[in-house]
């Protein structure tokens, strides 16, 4: 029996060297790759912070276009309802619209449309409205938040559209959905 551990200890003296190389090897390979995934995510990380600040740009320069539209068409037309109403009115549009699937009622939300009888109306229920999720269910979101033309646009049908279009041309409201 000792001279089986005798072996047993010259083997591993032998391959002493071998393991401890291999295990620098690995241990130099892992901090390599750690080094490189760590590089990667940094690299992401600064892309995804570029983009958000040019989104954010975006937004807020969007959100300024849509406050000074409402401003000029408030100077050149008076709205036809308080704030208030057209506050409801947009959130009664979301909840017609805010489901990608069955449930919505976008007949309410066609109507809905049709309170609007002048640019300053269509502004304020426009700004009222805002940037709105829409989800799956209930449960998943569907896409980047909408405004009200793009919730509109992508949840009514074409006869849905030309109804609010031809309306909203006997009114004389220069908005018009594709």
């Amino acid at each position: 029996m000792p001279e089986n551990s005798n072996k047993l200890q010259e083997q591993l003296i032998s391959t002493l060297p071998m393991l401890l190389l291999a295990g620098g090897a690995i241990f130099l390979v892992s901090k390599v790759l750690k080094g490189a995934g760590q590089t990667a995510d940094g690299i992401a990380q600064a892309l995804q912070l570029k983009k958000s600040d040019e989104q954010v740009r975006s937004e807020q320069q969007s959100q300024a276009a849509i406050e000074k539209y409402v401003t000029e068409v408030q100077q050149k037309q008076k709205p036809t309802r308080p704030d208030g109403f057209w506050a409801q009115l947009a959130e009664r549009i979301y909840r017609d619209t805010r489901y990608s699937s069955a449930g919505d009622n976008h007949e309410d939300a066609r109507f809905c449309m049709t309170y609007c009888f002048n640019d300053a109306d269509f502004a304020l229920l426009y700004k009222y409205y805002g940037k709105r999720q829409e989800t799956w269910f209930g449960l998943m979101p569907d896409g980047d938040p909408k405004d009200l033309t793009m919730a509109i646009s992508s949840n009514l049908n074409a006869a849905q559209k030309k109804s609010i279009n031809t309306n909203y041309a006997q009114k004389g409201i220069s908005i018009r959905f594709i």
